[in-house]
């Protein structure tokens, strides 16, 4: 049974249902499915994300099909080589166990301000040396 996002939170506030009927009626969703999906639903060519992001073509390819588990960053530049706004992005990184952006970090506030800004990668990367933080490699 595939539900909406609004239709999952109405069975949720159901107090009629145990939880354990409730939990059953929410698929699993890894990392690699929703990086699948969000890349199914771009506008762009896989191709055209993975130059975008500016990591290694091969890399990408093993991430996009689970071969390899990204770190923060490189989750953080296939969001940015996507196009993804600020909420895809927190959600790619929390399935990928990579946390969230968080504002009182001062680099990923210069990572927020960018993808808010929808900077591309190099763009970012100069914003980011030009205030003396590591680079998204």
């Amino acid at each position: 049974m595939n539900m909406n996002t609004q239709q999952l939170l109405n069975v949720l506030k159901n107090d009629d249902a145990s939880l354990d009927t409730l939990l059953e009626k929410i698929p699993d969703l890894t990392f690699v499915d929703y990086l699948q999906y969000l890349i199914s639903q771009s506008p762009l060519s896989k191709g055209d994300i993975i130059k975008n992001s500016t990591l290694d073509r091969t890399y990408c390819y093993q991430i996009i099909e689970g071969r390899r588990l990204p770190s923060k960053d490189k989750v953080i530049a296939l969001a940015i080589g996507m196009h993804l706004d600020l909420d895809d992005t927190d959600r790619l990184l929390k399935l990928a166990n990579q946390g969230t952006l968080y504002s009182k970090v001062k680099r990923d506030a210069l990572i927020i301000y960018a993808i808010s800004h929808h900077y591309d990668m190099m763009k970012t990367n100069e914003l980011l040396y030009e205030y003396d933080f590591e680079l998204i490699k």
